[in-house]
């Protein structure tokens, strides 16, 4: 007996690969959660997740050009906003299945809030 299986089409495939290795870094998910919630320059999130700035540059140029996030120049300085809100809803079910994870239970479980308010 013949099944026929459908799959999924090889660039679309490349291309969330892509996507699962830019949110398998947990300082790009950081600054993607924080870019969800306020619109800062680089100075601004270095201080956020005490990253240096030059690494903080690298991050934010590799997160543009994979079209997740935005710049904009205001004077002297570039502010970053995210630019591909749906993206989050991808973190948001990696969060949910991480919670699970860490709380040792099945996938009906109550959520845990893992969340750190921070100071700028």
């Amino acid at each position: 007996m013949s099944t026929k299986l459908t799959l999924i089409h090889q660039a679309k495939l490349d291309e969330a690969a892509k996507m699962a290795k830019i949110l398998g870094n947990p300082s790009r998910m950081q600054i993607l959660y924080i870019l969800e919630q306020q619109t800062l320059n680089v100075t601004e999130l270095s201080t956020a997740l005490d990253i240096e700035q030059s690494q903080m540059s690298h991050t934010l140029k590799y997160l543009r050009d994979h079209q997740l996030i935005s710049q904009e120049r205001r004077g002297k300085s570039i502010y970053y906003t995210l630019d591909d809100p749906h993206i989050m809803s991808t973190m948001t079910q990696l969060l949910k299945h991480a919670e699970h994870v860490l709380a040792n239970c099945d996938h009906t479980g109550a959520a845990v809030d893992h969340t750190v308010e921070v100071d700028l």
